[in-house]
């Protein structure tokens, strides 16, 4: 092993064992006598959390000595934080043959050490990986189709069901390659388990999706994002003390993409069928991508709703949510709990929406409604717990309160012995008029949990840190765990309420219509909801909803697309939509003259076009049209591996 030390003197570090990770080499240059007894703790933990441990071991090292050092990764690491870095990684075993999948002559999964290694990938790293798998199951299919074109050739091609049952039987086959890599293939539940069953179009798009490069990395990366996340919770890294509510991996990873998007939106335009161009950086910025927008729209709907509460005598409360002490990580003070059974905060998430789902049902028994919000939120270890605003009749507040009280508290029930552990698990606070409105009782989880605006000065009880400061790090932990962190219950359709807010002052002759036109013209959400039906409007009695089209293979693997193209209404007379989207829109390259920076330069010999929603349409010749049937196998396979080799080229503009 070499080390510079100045540009005169070279010396050679001797006996460092060969690939020794950055973490054991930090702990070689502080006490080399212990390396071999040190890799039982240290070598059993990916280098990414390795490290912390191995600062903590050099800090301990320096300041109290050996003994106390080596003590800390016996008795902290191996002790604590092993066996529930075992307990997580268990979730996440990868095999070479799956339950119930034994095919003769089925190819061996050459990428098992791969996935299991994946937590330590990089971005370039997985997109290998992710080619490489991708041209393994197109290489299958060939040899799958192959077989069984052969074995049914003197069938008619005509039949139906015959056909299906090819297909299907092909799909099959390369869903159970697709089964060991850890993820669901695309209409596999449905096929297996669903009500109604796929078309064999649907079939041969979920193979032409098991067969793409571009897919299989946004999954591995998925598998990967989660997994490295559910360790870093489980060693203790995602805490008050160390990096409360997301890893420092996983902050920096979303910063790191926040700005790569904002690069990626400088060099790109969006451009309709009339040629007309806008930059698509200054629509993201007027959009509800923006997080300013987006808060005040949240704001707006609030306190449309206590308006709409103030009118009907209707009284509120605000209820705090928390899952038992199974769920959580960490504990509030630090310290591990010790009852965790190694759930992950979606787990959680999961387990907050079954008890919601009880607490619908019991009140859709009784005969009550009610209206409002609900915000989730991470405590510390990254674990969430919900925030609501609930709008009912005077008469239904006690009822509501012990039903939301009796689901809550149902499970873990050995945890509450006394009031004040029942207040950690479900509390309410009634909304005193005199003391603040309901919306200022909300506002400042909406700000927390989107950009902090506002609350510079107010201090997070979770952290002591300033809100405004973990704004980034709650978004982030949203992002990582795919929770929605808003949620409106009751109330007439946001969708319905943006989709309006394009038409201006377009005015019809229906009065009901109009109502609900000049409500969401004017901002007035309170207006508008009352003008749909009220806050207890059901969907089927809704004055307008969304109008779809539906696009004949319109995504990228072929499948049909529904998109929005305007509103309806039962009282429309005539025309049977009202058409909110006048263009299509598609995100090109912007032109050679406004491109400024020369860091970033896009080059491409095909015109492929774009995989975001705003392209609502498919090309003129149709070549995204996938074939519907097995004995057209051939350009399936052909256009499975022009994508994957497009998405292996353009990768690094693309992603």
């Amino acid at each position: 092993m070499v080390k510079l030390m100045n540009s005169n003197v070279i010396t050679y570090e001797q006996n460092i064992p060969l690939g020794v990770s950055m973490a054991e080499r930090l702990l070689w240059e502080v006490n080399a006598e212990d390396h071999q007894w040190r890799h039982q703790y240290i070598g059993q933990m990916p280098d990414f959390l390795a490290k912390y441990f191995s600062h903590r071991y050099i800090d301990i090292f320096n300041r109290s000595g050996r003994r106390d050092a080596n003590s800390f990764l016996r008795k902290t690491v191996g002790q604590n934080v092993l066996p529930r870095l075992q307990r997580v990684k268990e979730r996440y075993q990868f095999s070479h043959c799956v339950s119930n999948i034994n095919v003769s002559g089925m190819t061996p999964f050459p990428f098992i050490e791969q996935l299991e290694n994946m937590v330590t990938y990089d971005r370039k790293r997985l997109l290998k990986l992710a080619h490489d798998i991708s041209v393994f199951i197109s290489g299958n299919y060939e040899h799958y189709s192959l077989r069984v074109s052969q074995k049914h050739a003197s069938t008619s091609v005509g039949c139906k069901d015959e056909a299906f049952s090819r297909v299907a039987k092909l799909y099959r086959l390369l869903a159970k390659l697709t089964l060991q890599c850890g993820t669901h293939p695309p209409y596999w539940q449905r096929l297996n388990h669903g009500r109604k069953m796929p078309s064999v179009d649907q079939l041969c798009a979920g193979m032409l999706r098991m067969m793409s490069a571009r897919w299989w990395y946004f999954r591995l990366k998925r598998l990967r994002d989660i997994q490295s996340e559910h360790m870093a919770i489980a060693v203790g890294q995602v805490q008050q003390v160390a990096s409360p509510y997301v890893s420092r991996q996983a902050l920096w990873e979303w910063l790191e993409q926040k700005r790569r998007n904002r690069e990626f939106f400088k060099h790109f335009d969006l451009e309709n069928e009339k040629g007309e161009r806008i930059s698509l950086a200054e629509t993201v910025v007027h959009s509800n991508a923006n997080p300013a927008i987006r808060r005040c729209e949240l704001m707006v709907r609030m306190r449309g709703f206590e308006d709409i509460a103030n009118k009907m005598h209707c009284v509120g409360e605000f209820y705090t949510i928390t899952a038992p002490a199974k769920y959580h990580a960490v504990q509030h003070k630090g310290g591990f709990v010790k009852s965790w059974n190694g759930a992950t905060p979606r787990d959680t998430q999961r387990y907050l929406c079954g008890v919601w789902a009880k607490v619908r049902a019991a009140l859709a028994r009784a005969g009550i409604n009610l209206f409002g919000f609900r915000v989730v939120e991470p405590h510390h270890d990254g674990t969430p717990h919900w925030h609501m605003v609930l709008f009912m009749l005077p008469e239904h507040l006690q009822q509501v309160r012990r039903l939301l009280e009796h689901y809550t508290c149902q499970e873990e029930q050995e945890e509450l012995q006394d009031d004040e552990a029942k207040k950690v698990r479900f509390n309410y606070r009634a909304i005193d008029p005199n003391k603040g409105s309901a919306t200022g009782y909300i506002a400042k989880y909406i700000s927390k949990n989107i950009d902090g605006y506002a609350l510079e000065e107010e201090k997070d009880h979770e952290t002591g840190e300033s809100l405004r400061d973990m704004a980034k790090s709650v978004t982030a932990w949203a992002s990582r765990w795919r929770i929605r962190q808003f949620q409106q219950i009751g109330g007439a359709p946001v969708s319905v309420w943006r989709e309006l807010r394009r038409l201006r002052e377009v005015r019809l002759s229906d009065h009901k219509i109009n109502a609900v036109l000049q409500a969401a013209d004017e901002g007035n959400w309170a207006a508008y909801t009352q003008a749909q039906g009220g806050p207890w409007v059901s969907r089927r009695d809704l004055v307008i909803r969304l109008s779809y089209k539906n696009i004949p293979f319109g995504s990228p693997y072929g499948e049909d697309v529904q998109s929005i193209q305007g509103v309806t209404s039962p009282f429309l007379s005539h025309a049977g939509f009202i058409c909110t989207r006048l263009h299509q829109w598609t995100i090109v390259p912007k032109s050679e003259s406004t491109v400024t920076s020369k860091r970033i330069v896009y080059k491409r010999r095909i015109k492929f076009s774009s995989w975001s929603s705003v392209n609502n349409c498919t090309d003129e010749r149709g070549d995204r049209r996938i074939v519907g049937y097995i004995d057209r196998r051939i350009v399936i396979a052909e256009k499975s591996n022009k994508l994957a080799n497009i998405s292996a080229k353009t990768t690094n503009n693309s992603y």
